[in-house]
């Protein structure tokens, strides 16, 4: 009885997770640009590039933002 109580725990587990997955949006990938950035020291880089990721809508708070090398 608690081999089958294990195993079910299992599967439900699994079904439970694939179906959160299903759900998932899909991610975008976009570009900012900030001209004349001034860093805390003085020095100023006359573009800085910034390629990000977003997971989701902007309309939901939190946003997640996954920077790019």
């Amino acid at each position: 009885m608690r081999l089958l109580w294990i195993v079910l725990t299992i599967v439900l587990a699994l079904v439970s997770f694939s179906a959160v997955a299903a759900d998932y949006p899909a991610p975008r990938e976009a570009d900012w640009i900030a001209r004349d950035f001034k860093f805390h020291t003085g020095e100023v880089l006359s573009e800085l590039r910034l390629h990000y990721t977003t997971i989701g809508p902007p309309a939901t708070r939190p946003a997640v933002i996954s920077p790019r090398a």
